[in-house]
């Protein structure tokens, strides 16, 4: 794959992930394309793939779609129902591919068919359906130069345990381990952090914050990197590490004021309930006029 430049990266992620205002609007975005692409993704096999499979399958969705995007100065909030529907569907059907699975355009095609049909103004029989999704594959294609060869920060997670088990780490702190650089991933995965950063690279930053975050002081990076043998640029992981302790602190907040405007929101309620109460409490008490 491909990666974006150092210009393009800046001007296209990091100022939307350090300023406040776009990260806010940016995150509910990029939310919304993700359960978009969770959806599709289940309504065509009915929760019937493994999660590893699935997280695979969105991973690689997410990184098609956004290269696209990118490539053909896309405004997600622009395009018709059809045209969003046409991309993921793609993305999906390329994804299959990539982890060497294929999947039935005709079966992809009927099991979005009354999607397309939705806004009703055209109506898309199968064969349109996979005419769409058969063009806009080979326009992602052409974006991605035919690069599909993608790897998955989850693929490293043996390193993770080859350096924990040399150090003396017993199986149970392993997982731990593993399931909390795995929950972050998947965190910070609505950000296209994989467009400028190879998956090691997000993999072992990952890996700093979750050890800086939970104080696994027995962690040392420059010895997983000497006990892995990688050729790391540390520039970039201190750079990737940054980003991914800006995301999940300013996600944190962001959860953190939405749970404080609802509790508002709630005590507003309660007061007014308590106000017509009051009210009604009042007025049925009788006068002696």
């Amino acid at each position: 794959m491909t990666y974006l430049t150092k210009e393009d990266w800046e001007q296209n992620f990091v100022q939307k992930i350090c300023d406040d205002k776009s990260f806010s609007d940016n995150l509910q975005e990029k939310k919304k394309i993700f359960s978009d692409f969770t959806f599709l993704i289940q309504k065509i096999f009915k929760n019937n793939l493994p999660k590893k499979i699935i997280q695979r399958i969105i991973f690689s969705s997410l990184i098609y779609f956004y290269k696209y995007a990118l490539t053909n100065n896309i405004y997600f909030l622009n395009l018709s129902l059809t045209e969003k529907l046409s991309l993921y569907s793609a993305c999906i059907f390329l994804s299959f591919k990539t982890i060497n699975k294929l999947v039935d355009i005709e079966k992809l095609s009927s099991s979005f068919q009354n999607l397309f049909n939705k806004d009703k103004k055209i109506k898309y029989e199968i064969e349109d359906i996979k005419e769409l999704i058969t063009k806009k594959e080979f326009e992602i294609l052409f974006s991605i130069q035919f690069q599909i060869n993608i790897d998955w920060p989850y693929d490293y997670f043996n390193l993770i345990k080859n350096y924990l088990s040399q150090i003396g780490i017993g199986n149970d702190s392993i997982k731990t381990v593993i399931n909390f650089v795995n929950i972050k991933i998947n965190e910070i995965i609505l950000f296209p952090l994989y467009l400028y950063f190879t998956p090691i690279e997000i993999l072992i930053s990952t890996l700093n914050v979750i050890k800086e975050e939970n104080k696994f002081n027995y962690i040392n990076i420059n010895d997983f990197i000497k006990i892995n043998s990688l050729d790391i640029d540390k520039d970039n992981l201190g750079e990737c590490s940054l980003l991914i302790n800006r995301i999940i602190k300013q996600k944190k907040c962001l959860e953190e004021n939405n749970n404080i405007n609802i509790n508002k929101l709630k005590i507003i309620k309660d007061n007014k309930e308590k106000e017509v109460i009051n009210f009604n409490a009042l007025s049925s008490i009788e006068t002696n006029m």
